[in-house]
């Protein structure tokens, strides 16, 4: 059954501080930040300009965010407790719209792949995105945010599917290329090997421009 494929969805993006982000990137601390910066970026950039978003909360233990963002969008700081209770204090902040937990290191991402996330996830109570990887989760979906329980970590994609949410996918070749943006996040530097070829955003194209 489709729900209401016209509803407007809040977006929960957590962030890892910078200088602890993207650790398995072999490169050196300050290149590393940058980068986690401009996934972060074009990340939130494909979501503004989402027509079913209308909320973005990013939820984060890093106090340099502080004035650098879209001034819609809005910063929780938390002390961080671990990623999957920063993400449920974010989670608390909504109570009457569907919410989209969905990562900050998605350089390949853009609107309309958001887009068509949200219009398959309408189709389900509870969903979820597999990374590349089909191992980890990149995106986590639910109509109702009180029966949002995020499960991040280690082997996240089997923990997900185990607790009853969905796994999206699409036959639809067009659909089908959207949803490979949506599941491309980077942690190493095979998988910014592949953001490239995928596509990246402006600010990490900018950024690995000047390489």
């Amino acid at each position: 059954m489709r729900l209401d494929s016209g509803m407007q969805w809040s977006a929960i993006v957590p962030v890892k501080a910078s200088t602890s982000a993207k650790s398995r990137l072999e490169t050196n601390a300050a290149w590393r930040t940058e980068l986690s910066r401009a996934f972060l970026s074009d990340a939130l950039h494909a979501l503004v300009g989402s027509s079913q978003i209308q909320r973005i909360i990013v939820v984060t233990d890093d106090t340099g965010l502080q004035g650098q963002l879209d001034p819609s969008i809005e910063l929780n700081f938390v002390a961080s407790a671990g990623l999957n209770e920063d993400i449920t204090s974010g989670i608390d902040l909504v109570s009457h719209t569907p919410v989209a937990v969905i990562t900050g290191d998605l350089p390949c991402l853009t609107s309309a792949a958001i887009d068509s996330v949200l219009q398959l996830a309408g189709e389900h109570q509870r969903s979820f995105v597999s990374d590349a990887q089909g191992l980890g989760t990149t995106m986590l979906l639910s109509q109702d945010p009180k029966n949002c329980q995020p499960m991040f970590g280690f082997r996240s994609h089997a923990k997900h599917a185990q607790a009853g949410y969905h796994e999206l996918t699409s036959d639809d070749l067009d659909i089908n290329a959207l949803l490979i943006r949506a599941r491309r996040d980077v942690d190493t530097a095979i998988d910014l090997w592949d953001a490239r070829r995928i596509g990246v955003g402006a600010s990490t194209s900018a950024l690995l421009d000047d390489l």
